[in-house]
């Protein structure tokens, strides 16, 4: 079987309206002012990971992947809140919280 175009023809490009120049430009964002650098804005807590979280159940394993730890050994930045207290409390099992560079 030959391989031949549907009837109608070619299909006419589709082109864009013009632009203005004044149309061009994207709207300034307001942005929050960030902190200070080398103070963290109130008070954080450093995470480790130290055990993997192969063989955990699914839960244990999204909550690494939300508080943002990957892989053992690997740390990460967080509000002190009783959220994140929460998360680091349903896997104790797999991380500490490092203060200081040493292990709480």
């Amino acid at each position: 079987m030959s391989s031949a175009r549907k009837p109608g023809g070619a299909r006419p490009k589709k082109t864009r309206p013009a632009r203005t120049p004044a149309a061009r430009k994207s709207p300034k964002r307001r942005t929050a002012p960030a902190a200070p650098a080398g103070r963290p804005a109130g008070r954080t807590i450093v995470i480790e990971q130290y055990v993997s979280g192969i063989g955990c159940q699914l839960r244990q394993k999204k909550t690494l992947r939300a508080l943002g730890l990957r892989h053992p050994r690997h740390r990460v930045v967080r509000p002190d809140n009783p959220a994140v207290r929460g998360m680091v409390n349903a896997i104790r099992h797999l991380v500490r919280i490092v203060e200081d560079g040493h292990a709480a």
